[in-house]
């Protein structure tokens, strides 16, 4: 059973045709009759939505039937519209839409739930840069950028260190040298022999003092058994009379 979308060119034929059964003498048939039932049935409808297509199908001969009575008792007519390819010009098949899913309660217990988390994970984020002690922050970040600028700054002042103190020994190598021999390539060898190994030295013992500085100051202790008791006993020394 196919349905046509209701439009105006339908609703004009509609009327048109419980016009015409109220004023003409037309006998009809049982068919007709019913149709012309149907076509009342639909004009008393509140904004209708489609219509069924055998329904004008069967109205429009209707119409043509009419329109021919007319003819032959020389009343003038025009029946252009009474044929069904011009009475579904502009109409479609009619689609019904598909009703609305039902959410079940569980769902909508779930959607709830995870919308409150996402809510509360907003709220947290807004809030962090307010603590300070929360992690990602604003004032947690310029504490660790201030750190990270100390450890730079210790860190370049300690390879300054070293590389004054490789030049001083280069320096005074070079200059003990010439009491032991005058080859100036000999002198100015054993001055970076002497350079790279108080530099390799300073190096390590830099390196060595800057792995305990990082290391935690304190270390955690173990935990004891849960079946582990501690007592505690006070002696009082007794007076002598």
């Amino acid at each position: 059973m196919m349905n046509l979308e209701w439009t105006p060119r339908l609703e004009k034929a509609f009327r048109k045709l419980n016009a015409k059964q109220r004023s003409s003498t037309l006998s009809l048939n049982e068919d007709e009759t019913r149709t012309a039932q149907e076509v009342d049935s639909m004009l008393e409808l509140k904004d209708p939505v489609y219509v069924n297509l055998d329904l004008v199908r069967r109205m429009s001969v209707l119409l043509l039937r009419y329109s021919a009575s007319e003819v032959e008792q020389g009343i003038s007519n025009d029946a252009s519209e009474d044929w069904i390819h011009a009475m579904i010009r502009g109409s479609s098949v009619y689609v019904p839409k598909p009703a609305p899913k039902e959410r079940s309660p569980e769902l909508d217990r779930i959607m709830e739930g995870i919308k409150a988390q996402v809510a509360e994970k907003e709220y947290q984020r807004m809030i962090s840069s307010i603590d300070p002690n929360a992690r990602g922050s604003i004032a947690n970040s310029l504490r660790q950028d201030m750190k990270d600028m100390k450890d730079v700054k210790a860190h370049a002042i300690g390879i300054i260190n070293v590389l004054y103190t490789g030049a001083a020994v280069f320096t005074a190598v070079f200059m003990i040298s010439a009491h032991f021999t005058e080859d100036l390539g000999m002198r100015v060898l054993l001055a970076f022999l002497a350079f790279v190994l108080i530099v390799a030295c300073e190096a390590y013992l830099y390196s060595r003092h800057a792995s305990v500085a990082d290391a935690p100051l304190r270390k955690k202790l173990p935990r004891l058994p849960d079946d582990v008791v501690i007592t505690t006993r006070t002696f009082v020394k007794e007076k002598s009379s």
